[in-house]
This record gives C-alpha cells, structure tokens and sequence, in this order.
C-alpha cells in the first residue's frame, strides 16, 4: 500500500494542493472513524488486514460460518471501511482470511496515473493530494465522488465474494392497482417485458404524461416472479421520491429499498430498488436489470462517472431499460436506425393532445430585473393567475433570477413561494404544494420532471435564456394537462426574443400531437 502511495506521489509531482475547509473537516473525521487505517492506532490485526489487499484474493472456505448480516450489507455493493462502520476490524478480517470479502485500494495506479475504483476517475482536474493523517503519506484524493464519501489512494473498498443473498422465485406477484393500460401502453409493455427477458437493451420514448411508470409494471412483475434483483433509478432525487410513493403501493407485498442522498432508510437487500443514479456507485454487479427513468437528464446525461456507476452495477450481459420523453440526439438516431431497440408512445394515457406552448414577449427582461422592476406581464399573469385558483409553476432560469423576482411576487401576495435545489426546505414545499397550500410556486428546474400536478397552469420566465434548451422546455410544458380529468391548461413562454430552442420545443410538442393523431386513424 506505502508502495502504491509513493507511486501515486510522484505522479502527482508538485500538484499537492489545498482545499476547503469542509473538505479537511470531512477527511479528518474519516480518518477518525476507524482505527483499522491509521497508522497511530494500528494493531496486529489492523495490519493483516492491510497486507491482505496486497495478496491474491482467497478462495472461499466452505467450512466458514459466515456473518449473515455482514452478507446482506456488501452482497452486490462495493463499500469504504468506513462505511461499514457496524462490523469490527476482527469480523472483516475473518472473512478476508476466509475468502468471503474482497479487497481493493480506493485509487490504484494505472498506466503509470491514478484511477479511483469507485467512479472510474482519472482527470487530473478531479484528484488532488494532501498530506493524509490517516497514512501519514502525501496521499491522493477523488474529488469527483466526494458527495459519497473521501476514496484515496489508503482507502479500501469491500465487496462480498462469499454465496448470494437469495431472493426467492415468486410465482405469483399480485400488483396492487386498479389501472388498465391503453393499448399503446399494453404494446410497449410487451416489448419491455421480452426485452428484460432476453437481456436487450431497451428505449421507451413517451411524451410526458404518457404514463411510462404503468407501463413498467408488467416487466417488473414478470422479473421479480423469477427472483431477479432489479433497479429502478432516475438522475433527479425528486422524480425517486415520486416514483416511491406510487411503486410502494403498488409492489406492497415486497421490501422496496428507497436510496437517495437524503433519504434515512437503510439498505436492506430487497427485489426492487428505487434511487437516485450517484447510489449506483455503491453497487458492483448486483442488478439484473436497471430501468433508468429520465434517463436524458442533469446529471446523468453524459456524466462519465454516472454511466460508469451504471455499467459497474449491473450484472454481466444484464440490460438497460431506458425511459424518456426527451432523447439525446445519440439515443435517437440509434432507435431510428434500429441500433437501439425500443417503442415509441406519442399519446397521453388519456387520449388528449399536449398542450402548446404560447409565446409572450415581455422586454428586456435581464434590464428590468436590474433595476429592481418586474416585467408587466408577468405581474399581469401572476395577478389573473391568483383569481383563478388554479396552481402554477413559474419557472425561472437561475437561483439568482428567483431570489430577485421573488420579492416582487410576494409584494403582490405573500403566500407566493419560490424553491430552488440549494433550499433546505425544498421537500416540504413540494408536498405543501401538491397538498394545495401554495397556489404559485416559483422555481428552478429542479421541478421540470417527475411532479404530477391536478389543474396546473405553467409559464416559463425568460424562456430565452440559454439554460432553456429544447428538452428543457419539452419537459417543463409536460407539467402541464396531465389529469384525465383536466387534460388542458395555461402554458407561456416570456422572452426577450424567440429562440431555436424554443422554436424546436414547439415543433417537438406539435410533431408528437400529430403522431398520436395518425395512430388513432390507423
């Protein structure tokens, strides 16, 4: 280990550089958190368990009376000691000797650079160094999954060699919901259910409010039946949280694991499991299947990091099922060239066409905010918005932009609330206003997926701006009519000047309206 740390040093030549003092705080209390690495506090025992990371890995002892608890915590998962922090350093060791862990340095040195084992990170940008007080070493770090925890070069990561936790054959699941699919619904779910199956990668192209979540049902039924371990991820923590509530109820008669990164629940091996994508990370080749809801969004879409995360989770040969309303250019050319098997769904589940957007130009919008002015159709809007009780989403581009308007809009009324991804009380403000409390709520993007509002009209703040580009507009006009019971509503774009994005969002609505006409005339 000292070895591989000398080498990452002189790698890493003179790029020893500081960082916050959150991140010292953070790496300071790692270290404290076992004893096993640090070299102060190092034991007989603590230092086989270091020398057995540098010898080959054991064959499993049959004779063994392993640790079931510690089985089900690592089994499919790749883990930091300090993650582990329930099992003594003796445990560990038992089963290092035994053959039923395996072991790894956080960062190894790879044609002659760092890598961390975690994420698959390697650009210089993203590793840093510092003189570790756990190792004693100048030692390099992983800045780009640190939100997970410190990995360095005198980390370890755990992974379970000993038997598979069993998950039991279910012959009959029953789903608890009393929906029924539409036929185009029922069509795509056939094709899903084959394609996880025979293990092909999938793509389910739906416009929003097509009910893509029903449709997953039956593959996940016909999986889980057959004692498969499934993942169920999307790259937003709202759209998980979401998904939970209706999975939950629905799969109610199996443990459903909920994993997000601010979620309380402990990991317990389950059939299902929802989460966030930076979860995945935690998770070596443990799913037989990974449904990958909005699979097109920040951060996912063409994080390195987050594919690999995905790649490392799966199972050898297992699929990928992805669900979108909005695919990347990639993603579509390889479904349109039969590269990429999949389904489309035009329509909404109940039949009506999505809503178009209308354009509403409302001046220099940036100028006005300047000066501490709200744009007068805005203010016009807002005003007309509250006589109606209907709720709305007013979009904004920027926390910025929001914490300048927001002022503005509550002199107006004060129950106007604004709520963006840095807000601590981000969660209680989306359920207050999906229990109808708020009436307009004023936000980033952070809510342009996953929420399912009755009778809720939109407009979008400067639509022009550049972080607006067309999927973003395609998603957020998706929020709109999605209710069988009120399947219209209030959609405008205010700008300065109308952009492609924006010209591309109307067109991409229209084109999928008038697809799900034709189907209806087949």
């Amino acid at each position: 280990m000292v070895r591989k740390m000398r080498t990452l040093s002189k790698w890493w030549g003179n790029r020893l550089k500081p960082f916050p003092q959150t991140l010292q705080s953070l790496i300071k209390k790692t270290a404290r958190i076992s004893p096993l690495h640090h070299a102060t506090h190092a034991t007989p025992s603590h230092n086989k368990v270091n020398n057995t990371a540098k010898r080959p890995h054991l064959k499993p002892n049959p004779n063994f009376s392993y640790d079931q608890e510690l089985q089900a915590e690592l089994f499919g998962r790749r883990l930091l000691r300090e993650e582990l922090k329930a099992f003594s350093d003796d445990l560990i060791h038992q089963h290092l000797r035994n053959g039923f862990l395996k072991v790894e340095p956080g960062i190894r040195t790879e044609k002659g650079r760092p890598v961390c084992q975690r994420c698959g990170n390697h650009a210089p940008e993203q590793l840093a160094s510092y003189q570790c007080g756990r190792c004693g070493q100048t030692c390099v770090y992983c800045r780009n999954c640190l939100t997970l925890g410190v990995v360095k070069a005198c980390s370890q990561l755990f992974t379970w060699s000993g038997p598979p936790v069993a998950h039991p054959a279910l012959p009959k699941l029953d789903l608890h919901w009393k929906g029924k699919l539409t036929s185009l619904q029922q069509q795509a779910a056939d094709q899903l259910t084959q394609a996880v199956q025979v293990k092909e990668d999938f793509v389910i192209w739906a416009v929003t409010g097509a009910g893509k979540t029903e449709v997953l049902y039956p593959a996940l039924k016909d999986a889980i039946e057959t004692g498969q371990r499934i993942a169920l991820v999307s790259p937003r923590t709202d759209v998980v949280i979401e998904l939970s509530k209706r999975i939950k109820t629905v799969f109610s008669d199996i443990r459903v694991n909920v994993l997000y990164g601010e979620s309380t629940e402990a990991y317990t091996p389950a059939p299902l499991t929802l989460a966030t994508t930076h979860q995945l990370l935690r998770f070596y080749h443990s799913f037989d299947a990974i449904f990958i809801d909005e699979v097109d969004a920040f951060p996912f879409h063409n994080s390195k990091m987050l594919h690999y995360a995905l790649e490392h989770a799966l199972k050898p040969g297992a699929p990928r099922l992805f669900l979108t309303a909005t695919p990347s250019s990639k993603m579509k050319a390889d479904f349109e060239r039969g590269r990429l098997k999949g389904v489309r769904i035009p329509e909404r589940f109940h039949g009506h066409p999505l809503p178009l957007p209308t354009f509403e130009w409302m001046g220099n919008w940036r100028r006005q905010l300047e000066k501490n002015k709200l744009p007068v159709k805005i203010k016009r809007w807002t005003l007309t918005q509250l006589n109606t009780q209907r709720q709305a989403f007013l979009f904004v581009p920027s926390i910025t932009t929001l914490e300048t308007v927001l002022p503005m809009l509550k002199a107006l009324d004060k129950r106007i609330v604004g709520v963006h991804a840095e807000d601590p009380l981000r969660h209680q403000k989306v359920e207050a206003f999906r229990s109808g409390e708020i009436q307009i709520l004023v936000t980033t993007t952070i809510l342009e997926r996953g929420v399912t509002i009755s009778s809720l009209d939109v407009a979008v703040f400067g639509a022009d701006a550049e972080l607006f580009d067309e999927r973003a507009l395609v998603q957020i006009s998706g929020r709109v009519g999605r209710d069988h019971r009120d399947p219209t509503g209030g959609l405008y774009y205010f700008h300065y000047g109308v952009t492609w994005h924006m010209i591309k969002a109307f067109k991409h609505i229209n084109q999928m309206n008038t697809l799900a006409k034709e189907w209806r005339m087949k």
